[in-house]
């Protein structure tokens, strides 16, 4: 039998058909595909609910679904995992997590503080996909509808930084998801330079990471986005490593294929940067544990 290799992990992903529209592998089958990979440890983290129509994506509309079909499949999802948990545990160790969601933005922490307390939530992916109530990652339609409602990409910017230091302070989550995901529809050549502005509201929201003891994830699906590049980008890892926050890894998977996806590139743009270690999640005695592991 291979050797598992330590840093091979993901900690974000695992977004499984059973329980997001848009996902396209059972969650069964990305957990084989993770001890197919000899992965030592794999962190699933479904999407929080969203609890009021405004916010359904196109997809869920199509599909006629509701908020509470939401809900429902939200606690679904913590039933089936705790069981596969069970079930793979002489396998994989499969961590529990919740992304959660910035919406609706008067609401959003007492309720999903309310899902971690109830889901058993192991751990929490902090994300920001909505700013001032316009989805930015949906599709590069719903992104451009946003930058024309803040008068401007580099507004738009800053708000999404804005809303995520908020997020950092209310929720404090373990990990903090792909930073720079306001990114993720420009390709490369129209990533706006960094002005005096975005290099402030940066600045301030890492030191919110530094400050609430997150973990800042090395995420890979935007090489699969038009930006083509992992995120966040090197001077955002460079700013981060200035303030020592440590990272993680995030596959940030949606199919089998995306399981591991281009881990090793994460891996040696940390190394490129100079940083030879990077924290994996754990479970030991029911209790979720940071562990320091070598990327060497």
């Amino acid at each position: 039998m291979q050797k598992t290799i330590p840093w091979f992990f993901s900690m974000h992903g695992g977004h499984s058909k059973e329980f997001c529209d848009h996902a396209e592998s059972n969650i069964e089958d990305i957990i084989l595909r993770a001890i197919e990979l000899n992965m030592p440890v794999y962190g699933f983290s479904e999407h929080a609910p969203r609890k009021h129509d405004a916010y359904l994506y196109p997809e869920e509309i199509e599909l006629q679904k509701t908020p509470q079909d939401l809900i429902n499949s939200f606690y679904t999802y913590c039933d089936t995992l705790d069981k596969l948990q069970e079930k793979y545990a002489s396998q994989i160790t499969l961590l529990k997590g919740l992304e959660i969601e910035v919406v609706p933005p008067d609401d959003y922490v007492s309720f999903n503080q309310q899902l971690i307390k109830e889901g058993r939530i192991e751990y929490v992916v902090g994300s920001v996909h909505w700013v001032n109530n316009y989805m930015t990652d949906f599709s590069s339609e719903t992104f451009y509808k946003a930058v024309e409602a803040h008068h401007g990409l580099e507004n738009l910017i800053i708000a999404y930084y804005q809303t995520l230091k908020e997020m950092l302070i209310s929720i404090k989550p373990d990990i903090v998801a792909h930073f720079d995901l306001i990114t993720c529809f420009l390709k490369p050549e129209e990533v706006p330079e960094y002005s005096s502005k975005l290099v402030k509201v940066i600045e301030e929201t890492l030191e919110e990471v530094k400050k609430n003891n997150c973990i800042l994830e090395l995420n890979t699906s935007g090489l699969r986005k038009p930006i083509q590049r992992i995120f966040p980008d090197t001077f955002i890892i460079q700013k981060s490593a200035e303030l020592e926050i440590p990272f993680t890894f995030a596959d940030d998977s949606h199919n089998i294929q995306q399981v591991g996806y281009q881990l090793e590139k994460a891996r040696k743009l940390l190394l490129n940067q100079g940083i030879t270690h990077i924290i994996r999640l754990n479970k030991t005695q029911q209790k979720i544990i940071r562990e320091k592991i070598s990327l060497i």
